[in-house]
């Protein structure tokens, strides 16, 4: 087995063990194209919505790695890479390596009498090497599922007839060329071409053994690869195509075909379910301090005691007391704090409230939270304590006593204040880890890597300013210059990535102050400034105007920055520009899904705007794609027409013992081009960094903040 193959094997692994722990319940049944299917074709079937699964499909035609996210209840969405003619069949004139998104939607609803039934498009974007659109149904009976559909374009190819679609327009009659859709340089929508032309019939069956693990099915393929034929990788095709599902542990599948008659497929898939939460891990036993044994009091005379008490349970519990307000002969307290290891800020919450409980003094009867994210203020939480209530467990878990307890109110900073805990600035911290780089779907090598050593540094001069380093050593690098940048047209603001990556292999990947504060409830400022990422250095600043309890906000940045030297070291080249945003964002009511516009100047001196939507989870997981469009021309930019990706945030919640907000982020580019590029990490990002702390993410988990 090939490197890139043993990675992405693994990589599905990884994901397939990280499934076990989030969404027990959930069948990883795909087809070798990622969407819910038989083998080849789709089936009307929908994942859970919210399930992300990556697959990996290997036969001589093509080697086909997908990640499918289920986007939305009735909304299926695909991003998959295709390796054409893997294995270099002798006379075969097909190298393609294709890059292609999958879009599919369900109409109507299963019910006893009538079908389910979904209509989809293949490769909507660019070259349309498995260009095809299709209406599919299915209906269960028993242990049984069967499936009917109707195919254009491939899909259509296999004993095909007229367009029944023609009795509504002419314009579905004919079906454009590959050449006259998807832009010159692809990248571009096909749209015109969509259920244009003939049609074709395809089905199957899927059997599902009675108290076994084993899928068998099999299908009739409308798919004749007039294509594949034609380049002479195949010959003659069979329609018929049978395998057997084996799902060995919890959201795996592992799938043995019989291909087109002539040909062993295997076919391997795994999901996760990113909606779930984790059960709430609150730490209750957290180091012994001196008490009294009759009445539990602190073994001190010092009247301030409670304090100091819940300083080091907090810290034991991975939370930081910052501060306190309580008048000798108040009933209300308040107490500034921040979460350094809950995934979910209302299990911070929890864990604050439950040590208020413990150790509040007696005349004590609510308390307000100030919450304080990464140096800004975030809302209050009041919560009124239980002490009259002997068992928290039984009246707590319903969101009516919830809402009676606990009260979300408008940020504001500590005033009063009579208790502060003493941080000791400047304050210095050293990290040390293993870990990867990769590169995705190149024309020439479809995955190249780094292992490499990070060293990480932080020195910490106040509550609100940092130093942040981080050197990387490399380890093993198979990263290659061998490719030169294809961008005549434009600055080579990203397309000089790999002189990075292989000139710097070892290198000052950052090191840069940063200044974080908020202005007033609703104003949150970040200055920053040195060596920000790999290939710039410089000085920038964001601005997030974010009104409490409002779903929209508007933010401004700007940045002048220089590009470094390949080495990574404190050299710079000539190239320098200014770059900047003004943004606006929606957290939609629906589906918890934020859109953002961010307009403005970017990194090769180009002007337009980018538009991204993300999906975020109390899970920890949030998921987006994003396109930019701006003054560059489809044949400025070159192929791919525009900048567009992926985002995916993986918590790492779960996976490892303890609580913990450490997570993966990646964007996923189909291409490296210097066209509608930014500065990876600053600018625009205020808005989604405070996410967990919106009004609305509280509101919502007041119930899971209640102690336990």
């Amino acid at each position: 087995m090939g490197t890139k193959k043993y990675v992405l094997y693994s990589s599905s692994c990884l994901i397939a063990w990280g499934a076990g722990l989030y969404a027990p319940g959930l069948a990883a049944i795909a087809s070798d194209f990622g969407t819910d299917g038989l083998v080849k074709m789709p089936d009307a079937r929908m994942a859970e919505d919210a399930t992300l699964r990556v697959t990996v499909a290997n036969d001589e035609l093509a080697d086909i790695y997908n990640i499918t996210f289920q986007a939305l209840p009735r909304l299926q969405a695909t991003f998959r890479y295709t390796i054409f003619n893997p294995d270099e069949i002798s006379g075969s004139r097909d190298g393609l390596r294709d890059r292609s998104y999958e879009i599919k939607s369900q109409l109507w609803e299963e019910s006893q009498w009538v079908p389910q039934i979904a209509v989809g498009a293949r490769d909507v974007l660019g070259t349309g090497a498995w260009e095809g659109e299709y209406v599919v149904a299915s209906k269960a009976w028993g242990n049984l599922d069967f499936t009917l559909g109707m195919g254009w374009g491939r899909l259509g190819s296999r004993s095909a007839f007229e367009n029944p679609f023609r009795l509504i327009s002419d314009r579905f009659e004919e079906r454009p060329s590959r050449s006259e859709t998807g832009g010159r340089y692809g990248g571009e929508d096909r749209g015109n071409s969509f259920f244009r032309g003939k049609a074709a019939v395809f089905g199957g069956v899927a059997y599902q053994m009675p108290r076994q693990r084993l899928t068998l099915l099999a299908e009739y393929e409308s798919d004749r690869y007039d294509r594949e034929v034609g380049l002479g990788t195949l010959q003659r095709p069979s329609a018929v195509n049978l395998a057997v599902l084996w799902a060995p542990i919890q959201d795996v599948g592992l799938r043995l075909s019989w291909l087109r008659g002539d040909t062993v497929g295997l076919t391997l898939s795994a999901q996760v379910d990113t909606k779930k939460t984790q059960p709430k891990r609150v730490a209750r036993g957290v180091g012994a301090v001196p008490v009294d044994s009759k009445t539990g009091a602190l073994m001190s005379d010092d009247t301030d005691a409670w304090y100091h008490r819940m300083v080091i349970q907090s810290d034991q519990a991975g939370l930081t007391l910052r501060s306190a307000s309580l008048d000798p002969d108040s009933s209300r307290a308040a107490i500034e704090i921040t979460n350094r290891s809950y995934s979910l800020t209302a299990d911070a919450l929890s864990q604050a409230m439950l040590l208020s409980e413990r150790y509040m003094p007696d005349q004590v009867t609510q308390v307000d939270f100030l919450l304080e994210e990464d140096g800004w203020v975030a809302p209050t939480v009041s919560y009124t304590l239980q002490r009259q209530s002997q068992h928290l467990d039984v009246i707590s878990g319903h969101r009516v006593f919830a809402a009676e307890k606990i009260k979300i109110r408008a940020p504001r900073k500590m005033s009063g204040t009579t208790h502060t805990t003493n941080f000791r600035y400047p304050a210095l911290g050293f990290g040390f880890d293993l870990a990867a780089k990769a590169q995705l779907m190149d024309p020439d090598a479809p995955f190249r890597s780094q292992l490499y050593a990070k060293f990480l540094g932080r020195l910490q001069l106040t509550d609100h300013f940092n130093i942040w380093s981080r050197y990387e050593q490399d380890i093993h690098n198979d990263f290659s210059t061998d490719r030169p940048p294809d961008s005549p047209h434009l600055p080579n603001v990203r397309t000089l990535v790999n002189r990075y990556l292989v000139e710097g292999e070892s290198g000052l990947e950052l090191l840069y102050a940063e200044y974080k504060k908020s202005l007033s409830s609703s104003v949150h400022t970040r200055t920053y400034a040195g060596l920000l990422e790999s290939m710039y250095g410089g000085i920038g600043g964001e601005v997030l105007y974010a009104p409490y309890r409002q779903r929209w906000a508007i933010g401004v940045n700007v940045n002048a920055v220089r590009q470094r030297g390949f080495k990574r070291n404190f050299d710079f080249r000539d190239y320098k520009t200014i770059t900047g945003h003004i943004s606006a964002y929606y957290a939609s009511p629906f589906f918890n899904i934020d859109v953002a516009v961010h307009a403005g100047r970017y990194l090769a001196r180009d002007r337009g705007y980018t538009l991204e939507a993300r999906r975020t989870f109390d899970s920890g997981f949030s998921l987006g794609g994003f396109f930019t469009r701006t003054n560059v021309s489809a044949e400025e930019f070159g192929e791919g027409s525009f900048d567009k990706g992926l985002f995916f945030r993986i918590p790492f919640d779960g996976l490892l013992p303890g609580n913990t907000r450490g997570a993966f982020s990646t964007i996923l580019r189909p291409l490296e081009r210097d066209g509608g590029r930014r500065l990876e990490n600053f600018g625009g990002n205020l808005w989604f960094d405070r996410r967990f702390v919106r009004y609305d993410a509280l509101d919502r988990n007041l119930d899971r903040m209640l102690p336990r």
